[in-house]
Order: C-alpha cells, then sequence, then structure tokens
C-alpha cells in the first residue's frame, strides 16, 4: 500500500456569501503580513486590496433591501469571477504551500492538509488542454476549455484550473517568458478584462493546465485574440 500523500488544499467558495467571509478574512490577513510573512511585493498587495474596494460595494449594493435588483446581483456576481480569478492567484502562489502561514492563518483562510487515503495519487497533467477565445463584453475576453480526452467542456480529473499567459499588444512575444500577465481561469467561461488603452490590441495567449499540488502539463501552441 501507497503511503499517504500530504499536500495543503483549499477551496474558493462559489456563493457570493461564502465568497466575501473568505476575501474579506484573507485580504485583511495580507495586508497585516503580506509582505512581512507571506512573502509578497506591496503591487502583490495593493492589487489585491485595489479588487476589495471594488467588491465591496458591489456585494453590499447586491444585498442591501434598497438596492437589491437584477442589475445590482448581476454587476455583483459578474465581478466575483474576476476577483476570484485574482485571489485564486494569490492563494496558489503566495499562500497555500508557504511554510511561513502560521496555523491560525490557514486555519483562517481555509487551507488544510489533505492527506490521501493510500491509494495510486492522481497523475500529472499530461494533455494540453483546447482553449477557444471569445468577445464577451467590451475590453473583455471570454475563456472557455475543453478536456481533449473527451472533447467536452471541463478539466481532465485531477486539474485545478487553467493557467494563462498572455502579452498585449505587438510585437508578439518570441518566447514563453515575454507573455509576464498571468490568469488562472477555474472554470470555463471566466473572463480576462482589458483596460480601455489596450483596445484594439492584439493579445498573445498560451495556456496549460495546473494542479494544486503546483503540478503542469504542457502548454498550448501560441493563439491570438483582438480585443474589441
Amino acid at each position: 500500500m501507497l503511503p499517504n500523500i500530504e499536500m495543503n488544499i483549499y477551496r474558493m467558495p462559489s456563493l457570493p456569501s461564502g465568497f466575501n467571509k473568505l476575501q474579506d478574512t484573507t485580504v485583511s490577513l495580507i495586508i497585516l503580513r503580506g509582505v512581512s510573512t507571506y512573502g509578497m511585493k506591496t503591487t502583490d498587495v495593493d492589487d489585491i486590496v485595489t479588487h476589495r474596494t471594488k467588491w465591496t460595494p458591489l456585494d453590499a449594493a447586491a444585498k442591501a433591501p434598497m438596492t437589491k435588483c437584477m442589475a445590482t446581483t448581476t454587476a455583483r456576481n459578474e465581478y466575483q469571477v474576476i476577483y476570484t480569478s485574482a485571489l485564486t492567484l494569490v492563494f496558489d502562489t503566495f499562500l497555500v504551500n508557504n511554510p511561513n502561514l502560521s496555523a491560525a492563518d490557514k486555519k483562517a483562510m481555509g487551507i488544510h492538509e489533505y492527506k490521501g487515503n493510500g491509494k495510486t495519487p492522481l497523475p500529472d497533467p499530461t494533455t494540453v488542454p483546447i482553449v477557444e477565445i471569445s468577445q464577451g463584453a467590451p475590453l473583455q475576453h471570454i475563456v472557455k476549455f475543453r478536456n481533449p480526452a473527451t472533447n467536452r467542456g471541463g478539466k481532465p480529473h485531477g486539474v485545478g484550473f487553467l493557467e494563462v499567459s498572455y502579452k498585449v499588444g505587438d510585437p508578439a512575444p518570441e518566447e514563453l517568458s515575454d507573455a509576464n500577465l498571468h490568469e488562472n481561469i477555474q472554470i470555463s467561461g471566466q473572463t480576462i478584462t482589458y483596460l480601455l488603452s489596450q483596445r484594439g490590441k492584439m493579445v498573445y495567449f498560451f495556456a496549460r493546465w495546473g494542479t494544486r499540488r503546483g503540478k503542469y502539463g504542457p502548454w498550448t501552441v501560441m493563439f491570438t485574440a483582438i480585443i474589441a
């Protein structure tokens, strides 16, 4: 029998109420200890705080009796997708396997140790994802992906997210490291949002499957889309 496999895992809530609680706790801890303890740069902290600043009034408007309606709920839900992607990247990059996190901080952020049950561990990703980029709202791209083994939407078993690295604007990247922007797409149909100044520019993408254990599959060939 194989020995138990130890790793840290977390769950990003999909319901707005659960997500709101997690983001508030996590960002508060990041403000206190992100630079001094978690190894984050000041810009990393500022970026996620900016997301919370945008999220808070949207969530409040979607819950308050005087403002709750389809429009405010839709606005909150659409921004939750953007914020979830940003917060997931922070978890995956700085938090989930960070040895400097105290037990109390891990518990507060819902990070806990997973021990396998002695069964064969999940294999690392080996397939190249099928990715489709379509136009969403102005200044947005919708990222959809399919499992190449089934040709159906969704991720292969054991895959946690689609990592997307991309570069906005010409010239085209000469190598992967030139694609200096990154998103972790957890659910097919999530969006990437751009700046008004980037309208009309070409975006150059690469993508691969990733797991919560920090394992990755092969990259796709480069593909492109224009910001409308």
